[in-house]
């Protein structure tokens, strides 16, 4: 099998009913990297364009981003500018589990943003679904999950949803944003689109998503239920009302 390039993307996903919450999504994607640091990754473009045409058939854009200077509106209070401005964020780049931290590549040379310094769905809108078609950000299999995407968590992010190991850039998967909204428009379930959405049919990709619950029923109930048209009906957990996390994870 031709491997092209192994993907680390960032799929924010959009939250809330449609009359409240729902409606604001935003796209932060990047192809090449400044002084070739990282692998240029193929059709990244592709999906996030794919993603907003279908989106934006039901629901508003607000921004369509690169990278270059991203970690500044990803991380610390500078997030209320960015990520936090919509209730669903796309995002494709690199990414990785490196110890107590995922990361995800910026434009900008040996810049990351980490998931330490950041704190997702506390101000501005509060972003409610976080996706990244990015490689590793949702590792499981080391116990230290909840270490790594906890502190995003905690700001009151409802789901988020990225890949336990590889995703694939190549051309059978240039349509994932576009697959990815459709699901979500037609009332899919969050989970269960990106899990349907992100598969290829050509790479093996690696998927998972992630929410956080009061138990471990109530973490199970919401993972199974959010659906982009009801999901600002579910009530946003932040820090000490958090009691449980849980994760699905496929090997497509």
């Amino acid at each position: 099998m031709n491997r092209t390039v192994k993907i680390a993307v960032a799929l924010l996903a959009m939250a809330g009913s449609l009359p409240v919450l729902a409606g604001r999504f935003g796209t932060a994607c990047q192809e090449d990297y400044q002084n070739t640091w990282q692998n240029t990754l193929p059709y990244s473009w592709n999906r996030c364009s794919g993603f907003n045409s279908e989106l934006g058939q039901t629901d508003t854009q607000i921004f369509y981003w690169n990278l270059q200077g991203g970690k500044y509106w990803w991380e610390g209070d500078g997030d209320q500018y960015g990520l936090e401005t919509v209730n669903i964020v796309f995002a494709n780049t690199h990414g990785g589990a490196w110890g107590n931290n995922s990361v995800w590549a910026m434009w900008d040379q040996n810049q990351l943003a980490y998931s330490g310094n950041m704190r997702l769905g506390n101000e501005s809108w509060g972003t409610m679904i976080f996706s990244t078609y990015s490689c590793e950000t949702l590792k499981y299999d080391d116990g230290l999950m909840w270490t790594r995407m906890g502190p995003i968590m905690k700001g009151g992010l409802y789901i988020a949803t990225g890949s336990h190991d590889l995703v694939w850039a190549g051309w059978t998967t240039d349509d994932v944003g576009a697959d990815y909204a459709d699901d979500l428009q037609h009332g899919v379930t969050i989970k269960e689109s990106w899990h349907d959405g992100a598969s290829d049919w050509y790479e093996d990709n690696s998927l998972a998503v992630m929410t956080t619950g009061t138990d471990s029923n109530n973490c199970w109930n919401r993972q199974n239920g959010m659906t982009w048209q009801n999901i600002a009906g579910y009530t946003r957990l932040r820090d000490s009302a958090i009691g449980w996390y849980c994760y699905s994870a496929w090997n497509t």
